[in-house]
Protein backbone atom coordinates (compact mmCIF):
# COMPACT_ATOMS: atom_id res chain seq x y z
CA UNK A 1 0.00 0.00 0.00
CA UNK A 2 1.16 3.43 -0.93
CA UNK A 3 -0.41 6.51 0.66
CA UNK A 4 0.05 9.48 -1.54
CA UNK A 5 -1.35 13.24 -1.49
CA UNK A 6 -1.16 15.67 -4.31
CA UNK A 7 -1.77 19.36 -4.06
CA UNK A 8 -1.47 22.19 -6.58
CA UNK A 9 0.79 25.23 -7.27
CA UNK A 10 3.33 25.99 -4.27
CA UNK A 11 5.02 29.37 -4.90
CA UNK A 12 6.19 30.35 -1.38
CA UNK A 13 7.25 34.10 -2.88
CA UNK A 14 10.09 36.13 -2.06
CA UNK A 15 9.84 37.11 1.44
CA UNK A 16 10.79 34.61 4.30
CA UNK A 17 7.09 33.47 5.54
CA UNK A 18 6.66 34.17 9.32
CA UNK A 19 3.25 31.57 9.15
CA UNK A 20 3.28 28.36 11.26
CA UNK A 21 1.44 25.57 9.37
CA UNK A 22 -1.57 24.55 10.31
CA UNK A 23 -1.40 21.32 12.45
CA UNK A 24 -4.50 19.63 11.09
CA UNK A 25 -2.82 19.49 7.55
CA UNK A 26 0.79 18.46 8.90
CA UNK A 27 -0.79 15.56 9.99
CA UNK A 28 -2.50 14.18 6.78
CA UNK A 29 0.87 15.11 4.93
CA UNK A 30 3.62 13.21 7.86
CA UNK A 31 1.38 10.53 7.61
CA UNK A 32 1.75 9.94 3.90
CA UNK A 33 4.97 8.02 1.78
CA UNK A 34 4.59 10.53 -0.87
CA UNK A 35 3.67 13.80 -1.24
CA UNK A 36 3.99 15.76 -4.57
CA UNK A 37 3.09 19.36 -5.70
CA UNK A 38 3.74 21.67 -8.87
CA UNK A 39 6.52 24.25 -7.97
CA UNK A 40 5.16 27.38 -9.59
CA UNK A 41 8.79 29.22 -9.53
CA UNK A 42 12.33 29.06 -8.90
CA UNK A 43 13.76 28.79 -5.50
CA UNK A 44 17.00 31.11 -4.95
CA UNK A 45 18.71 32.73 -2.51
CA UNK A 46 18.93 35.80 -4.17
CA UNK A 47 17.05 37.31 -7.09
CA UNK A 48 19.28 37.61 -10.26
CA UNK A 49 19.83 40.83 -12.52
CA UNK A 50 18.52 38.70 -15.76
CA UNK A 51 14.56 38.25 -15.06
CA UNK A 52 12.33 36.92 -17.88
CA UNK A 53 10.07 39.76 -18.42
CA UNK A 54 8.34 39.09 -21.13
CA UNK A 55 5.76 37.80 -19.05
CA UNK A 56 4.98 37.90 -15.36
CA UNK A 57 8.40 36.35 -13.12
CA UNK A 58 7.99 34.63 -10.21
CA UNK A 59 10.64 33.54 -7.72
CA UNK A 60 11.15 32.43 -4.22
CA UNK A 61 13.47 32.77 -1.65
CA UNK A 62 15.54 29.98 -0.44
CA UNK A 63 14.44 30.91 3.47
CA UNK A 64 10.93 29.51 2.71
CA UNK A 65 12.56 25.79 1.65
CA UNK A 66 12.07 24.74 5.30
CA UNK A 67 8.16 25.69 5.06
CA UNK A 68 8.26 23.30 2.03
CA UNK A 69 10.01 20.97 3.87
CA UNK A 70 7.88 21.06 6.93
CA UNK A 71 4.75 19.90 4.98
CA UNK A 72 6.51 16.45 3.78
CA UNK A 73 7.41 17.57 0.25
CA UNK A 74 8.93 14.52 -1.49
CA UNK A 75 8.73 15.42 -5.09
CA UNK A 76 7.72 18.59 -6.69
CA UNK A 77 7.02 19.18 -10.68
CA UNK A 78 8.96 21.49 -12.45
CA UNK A 79 7.51 21.47 -15.75
CA UNK A 80 5.48 25.14 -15.97
CA UNK A 81 5.45 28.33 -16.77
CA UNK A 82 7.58 29.89 -14.75
CA UNK A 83 10.09 26.98 -13.52
CA UNK A 84 12.70 29.08 -15.97
CA UNK A 85 11.47 32.55 -15.47
CA UNK A 86 15.53 33.62 -13.92
CA UNK A 87 16.62 31.26 -16.71
CA UNK A 88 19.25 28.69 -16.18
CA UNK A 89 21.35 29.20 -13.92
CA UNK A 90 18.30 29.87 -11.25
CA UNK A 91 16.99 26.79 -12.48
CA UNK A 92 20.44 24.87 -11.32
CA UNK A 93 20.12 26.27 -8.03
CA UNK A 94 16.44 25.17 -7.45
CA UNK A 95 17.23 21.49 -8.45
CA UNK A 96 20.43 21.92 -6.12
CA UNK A 97 18.08 23.28 -2.94
CA UNK A 98 15.82 20.49 -3.77
CA UNK A 99 18.06 17.99 -3.60
CA UNK A 100 19.89 19.42 -0.33
CA UNK A 101 16.50 19.09 1.01
CA UNK A 102 15.97 15.35 -0.10
CA UNK A 103 13.09 16.85 -2.58
CA UNK A 104 12.88 15.18 -5.94
CA UNK A 105 12.78 17.61 -8.98
CA UNK A 106 10.85 15.83 -11.77
CA UNK A 107 9.04 16.84 -14.88
CA UNK A 108 12.12 18.23 -17.24
CA UNK A 109 14.50 16.97 -19.33
CA UNK A 110 17.34 18.69 -17.69
CA UNK A 111 20.38 18.52 -15.77
CA UNK A 112 19.82 15.80 -12.51
CA UNK A 113 16.34 15.55 -13.75
CA UNK A 114 13.92 14.23 -16.18
CA UNK A 115 10.15 14.33 -17.36
CA UNK A 116 9.39 10.64 -16.45
CA UNK A 117 10.22 9.74 -13.14
CA UNK A 118 9.45 6.00 -11.75
CA UNK A 119 8.86 5.79 -7.55
CA UNK A 120 8.97 2.82 -6.42
CA UNK A 121 8.13 2.51 -2.46
CA UNK A 122 6.11 -0.24 -0.22
CA UNK A 123 6.27 -2.39 -3.39
CA UNK A 124 4.41 -0.11 -5.88
CA UNK A 125 5.83 1.20 -8.82
CA UNK A 126 4.63 4.72 -9.52
CA UNK A 127 5.08 6.39 -12.88
CA UNK A 128 5.03 10.25 -13.16
CA UNK A 129 5.52 12.54 -16.31
CA UNK A 130 4.59 15.98 -16.95
CA UNK A 131 3.84 18.91 -19.67
CA UNK A 132 3.00 22.62 -19.79
CA UNK A 133 0.54 24.17 -22.25
CA UNK A 134 1.44 27.57 -20.89
CA UNK A 135 3.74 29.86 -22.08
CA UNK A 136 5.63 26.83 -23.11
CA UNK A 137 7.89 28.69 -25.34
CA UNK A 138 10.10 29.17 -22.81
CA UNK A 139 11.12 26.05 -21.61
CA UNK A 140 9.59 23.96 -24.69
CA UNK A 141 13.38 23.05 -25.17
CA UNK A 142 13.44 21.15 -21.94
CA UNK A 143 10.38 18.15 -22.28
CA UNK A 144 8.16 16.64 -25.00
CA UNK A 145 5.32 17.21 -26.34
CA UNK A 146 1.90 14.86 -25.27
CA UNK A 147 2.47 13.97 -29.34
CA UNK A 148 5.68 12.72 -29.04
CA UNK A 149 5.18 10.74 -25.57
CA UNK A 150 4.33 7.11 -25.84
CA UNK A 151 2.04 6.33 -23.33
CA UNK A 152 2.11 2.24 -23.88
CA UNK A 153 5.71 2.49 -23.30
CA UNK A 154 5.80 4.82 -20.12
CA UNK A 155 3.42 2.27 -18.82
CA UNK A 156 5.49 -0.63 -18.81
CA UNK A 157 6.74 -2.19 -15.87
CA UNK A 158 4.77 0.25 -13.49
CA UNK A 159 1.95 -0.36 -11.40
CA UNK A 160 0.26 3.28 -12.05
CA UNK A 161 0.93 5.89 -14.48
CA UNK A 162 0.13 9.65 -13.59
CA UNK A 163 0.30 12.66 -15.70
CA UNK A 164 0.93 16.56 -14.39
CA UNK A 165 -0.01 18.96 -16.61
CA UNK A 166 -0.02 22.48 -16.62
CA UNK A 167 -3.16 24.19 -18.77
CA UNK A 168 -6.44 25.57 -18.57
CA UNK A 169 -7.47 28.77 -18.50
CA UNK A 170 -6.32 31.45 -15.72
CA UNK A 171 -8.76 32.24 -13.08
CA UNK A 172 -11.76 29.58 -14.51
CA UNK A 173 -13.82 27.46 -12.47
CA UNK A 174 -14.57 26.06 -15.24
CA UNK A 175 -13.19 23.70 -17.63
CA UNK A 176 -12.34 24.08 -22.00
CA UNK A 177 -12.98 21.33 -24.30
CA UNK A 178 -9.33 21.06 -25.08
CA UNK A 179 -8.84 20.25 -21.07
CA UNK A 180 -11.01 17.27 -21.37
CA UNK A 181 -10.84 15.66 -24.34
CA UNK A 182 -7.14 15.51 -24.18
CA UNK A 183 -7.35 14.17 -20.49
CA UNK A 184 -9.89 11.54 -21.84
CA UNK A 185 -7.63 10.46 -24.52
CA UNK A 186 -4.71 10.07 -22.25
CA UNK A 187 -6.89 7.58 -19.96
CA UNK A 188 -7.56 5.76 -22.82
CA UNK A 189 -3.79 5.20 -23.86
CA UNK A 190 -3.15 4.06 -20.08
CA UNK A 191 -3.06 7.23 -17.85
CA UNK A 192 -4.31 6.28 -14.31
CA UNK A 193 -4.40 9.52 -12.41
CA UNK A 194 -4.60 12.68 -14.01
CA UNK A 195 -3.38 16.17 -11.98
CA UNK A 196 -4.07 19.69 -13.49
CA UNK A 197 -2.71 22.61 -11.91
CA UNK A 198 -2.19 26.41 -13.56
CA UNK A 199 -5.45 28.45 -12.97
CA UNK A 200 -4.72 28.87 -9.37
CA UNK A 201 -8.27 28.51 -8.95
CA UNK A 202 -9.91 24.70 -8.47
CA UNK A 203 -11.62 23.18 -11.10
CA UNK A 204 -13.84 20.42 -11.24
CA UNK A 205 -12.94 16.79 -11.55
CA UNK A 206 -14.42 13.20 -12.67
CA UNK A 207 -14.17 9.76 -13.07
CA UNK A 208 -13.66 8.24 -16.81
CA UNK A 209 -13.39 4.94 -17.35
CA UNK A 210 -12.70 4.20 -13.79
CA UNK A 211 -9.52 6.68 -13.46
CA UNK A 212 -9.56 10.02 -11.82
CA UNK A 213 -9.32 13.65 -13.44
CA UNK A 214 -8.34 16.35 -11.27
CA UNK A 215 -8.53 19.76 -13.84
CA UNK A 216 -6.91 22.11 -10.97
CA UNK A 217 -5.99 21.65 -7.92
CA UNK A 218 -5.71 25.45 -7.28
CA UNK A 219 -3.36 26.94 -5.43
CA UNK A 220 -2.05 25.38 -2.05
CA UNK A 221 1.34 27.44 -0.62
CA UNK A 222 1.23 31.12 -2.82
CA UNK A 223 2.16 34.28 -2.39
CA UNK A 224 0.91 36.91 -4.68
CA UNK A 225 3.40 39.86 -5.21
CA UNK A 226 2.19 43.34 -3.70
CA UNK A 227 4.54 45.46 -5.41
CA UNK A 228 4.85 45.83 -9.19
CA UNK A 229 5.50 49.19 -10.07
CA UNK A 230 9.04 48.38 -11.16
CA UNK A 231 8.02 46.14 -13.43
CA UNK A 232 7.66 47.01 -17.08
CA UNK A 233 4.52 48.90 -18.35
CA UNK A 234 2.38 45.43 -19.99
CA UNK A 235 3.70 43.14 -17.45
CA UNK A 236 2.90 45.65 -14.65
CA UNK A 237 -0.62 45.47 -15.83
CA UNK A 238 -0.12 41.95 -15.74
CA UNK A 239 0.22 41.40 -12.47
CA UNK A 240 -1.72 44.28 -11.18
CA UNK A 241 -4.80 42.08 -12.60
CA UNK A 242 -3.70 38.94 -11.60
CA UNK A 243 -3.48 40.49 -7.57
CA UNK A 244 -7.10 41.56 -7.98
CA UNK A 245 -8.29 38.26 -9.08
CA UNK A 246 -6.09 36.57 -6.17
CA UNK A 247 -8.03 38.74 -3.61
CA UNK A 248 -11.60 35.93 -4.56
CA UNK A 249 -13.08 33.42 -2.82
CA UNK A 250 -11.98 31.13 -5.58
CA UNK A 251 -8.54 31.79 -5.45
CA UNK A 252 -7.80 31.74 -1.73
CA UNK A 253 -9.49 28.15 -1.49
CA UNK A 254 -7.30 25.32 -3.10
CA UNK A 255 -7.59 21.39 -3.12
CA UNK A 256 -5.75 18.30 -1.37
CA UNK A 257 -6.42 14.86 -2.47
CA UNK A 258 -5.41 12.07 -0.41
CA UNK A 259 -5.17 8.67 -2.51
CA UNK A 260 -4.41 5.30 -1.61
CA UNK A 261 -2.65 3.13 -4.55
CA UNK A 262 -2.44 -0.94 -4.01
CA UNK A 263 -1.10 -3.49 -5.91
CA UNK A 264 -4.13 -4.10 -7.89
CA UNK A 265 -5.80 -0.48 -7.98
CA UNK A 266 -6.39 3.07 -6.21
CA UNK A 267 -8.55 5.07 -4.38
CA UNK A 268 -9.59 8.55 -3.92
CA UNK A 269 -9.80 8.45 -0.13
CA UNK A 270 -10.84 12.04 0.16
CA UNK A 271 -10.62 15.56 -1.62
CA UNK A 272 -9.86 17.76 1.31
CA UNK A 273 -10.60 22.15 0.48
CA UNK A 274 -8.02 24.53 2.47
CA UNK A 275 -7.78 28.27 2.69
CA UNK A 276 -5.65 30.54 2.64
CA UNK A 277 -6.06 34.00 3.52
CA UNK A 278 -1.69 35.01 3.08
CA UNK A 279 0.26 32.21 2.02
CA UNK A 280 -0.07 29.31 3.95
CA UNK A 281 -3.01 27.10 3.55
CA UNK A 282 -5.41 26.26 6.74
CA UNK A 283 -8.21 23.55 6.76
CA UNK A 284 -11.38 25.45 5.29
CA UNK A 285 -13.14 27.89 7.73
CA UNK A 286 -16.65 26.44 8.59
CA UNK A 287 -18.70 29.94 7.44
CA UNK A 288 -16.69 29.30 3.77
CA UNK A 289 -18.34 25.29 3.28
CA UNK A 290 -21.50 26.42 1.92
CA UNK A 291 -19.91 28.68 -0.39
CA UNK A 292 -17.04 25.62 -1.55
CA UNK A 293 -20.05 22.98 -1.76
CA UNK A 294 -22.12 25.17 -4.37
CA UNK A 295 -18.28 25.79 -6.15
CA UNK A 296 -17.82 22.14 -5.93
CA UNK A 297 -21.46 21.17 -7.17
CA UNK A 298 -21.11 23.79 -10.20
CA UNK A 299 -17.60 22.52 -11.44
CA UNK A 300 -18.21 19.09 -11.30
CA UNK A 301 -21.44 19.60 -13.12
CA UNK A 302 -19.85 21.06 -15.52
CA UNK A 303 -17.25 18.86 -16.47
CA UNK A 304 -19.72 16.15 -16.33
CA UNK A 305 -22.01 17.45 -18.76
CA UNK A 306 -18.76 18.69 -20.96
CA UNK A 307 -20.78 22.64 -20.65
CA UNK A 308 -17.68 24.31 -22.10
CA UNK A 309 -20.35 27.42 -22.96
CA UNK A 310 -19.98 28.00 -18.94
CA UNK A 311 -15.95 28.53 -19.54
CA UNK A 312 -16.29 31.13 -22.12
CA UNK A 313 -19.19 33.09 -19.98
CA UNK A 314 -16.94 32.67 -16.98
CA UNK A 315 -13.73 34.61 -19.11
CA UNK A 316 -16.64 37.56 -20.01
CA UNK A 317 -17.52 37.66 -15.88
CA UNK A 318 -13.94 37.68 -14.97
CA UNK A 319 -13.48 40.66 -17.97
CA UNK A 320 -16.52 42.82 -16.99
CA UNK A 321 -16.34 42.48 -13.28
CA UNK A 322 -12.45 42.81 -12.57
CA UNK A 323 -10.90 43.07 -16.06
CA UNK A 324 -12.41 46.11 -17.31
CA UNK A 325 -12.86 48.15 -13.91
CA UNK A 326 -9.29 47.73 -13.17
CA UNK A 327 -8.32 49.66 -16.67
CA UNK A 328 -10.62 52.34 -16.02
CA UNK A 329 -9.71 52.76 -12.47
CA UNK A 330 -6.29 53.60 -13.55
CA UNK A 331 -5.38 55.91 -16.50
CA UNK A 332 -2.30 54.48 -16.96
CA UNK A 333 -3.35 51.24 -18.53
CA UNK A 334 -6.01 53.27 -21.15
CA UNK A 335 -4.27 51.70 -23.97
CA UNK A 336 -4.41 48.68 -23.23
CA UNK A 337 -7.76 49.01 -23.15
CA UNK A 338 -7.70 50.28 -26.98
CA UNK A 339 -5.68 47.27 -27.64
CA UNK A 340 -7.94 44.64 -25.76
CA UNK A 341 -10.96 45.59 -27.32
CA UNK A 342 -12.72 47.26 -31.01
CA UNK A 343 -14.71 50.02 -30.88
CA UNK A 344 -17.82 48.23 -31.03
CA UNK A 345 -17.02 46.41 -28.25
CA UNK A 346 -16.36 49.55 -26.07
CA UNK A 347 -19.68 50.78 -27.67
CA UNK A 348 -21.47 47.82 -25.77
CA UNK A 349 -19.95 47.85 -23.04
CA UNK A 350 -20.56 51.24 -22.16
CA UNK A 351 -23.92 50.37 -23.12
CA UNK A 352 -23.91 47.57 -20.23
CA UNK A 353 -24.16 45.44 -22.72
CA UNK A 354 -22.87 42.27 -21.36
CA UNK A 355 -22.00 40.61 -24.77
CA UNK A 356 -18.29 41.45 -24.68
Amino acid sequence: MLKCIFVGDVMPGAEKINESPALDILKDFSESDLVIGNLESPIVSSCSSTVNLNKIPLWSTSQNIDVIKKFCFTHLCLNNNHTFDLFEKSLDETIEILNESKIKGFGLSYDRISQFDTIENNGIRLGVFAVNWIQAEFTSHLFKELKEIDIANLKDNLDFLVCFIHWGDDHNIFINREQQETARSLIDQGVDLIIGSHPHVPQGWEIYKGRYVFYSLGNFIFTPRESYDYLPYRIRYDDHRENILFQRLECKIGLYIRVMFRKESYKVVEVKPVYREHTLPIPLPKRLLSFYEDLKKRMNNQAAKSQYEMNEAEKKRILISYTLPLILKHPIYFPILFSKFSFQKLIRFIRLDRSI
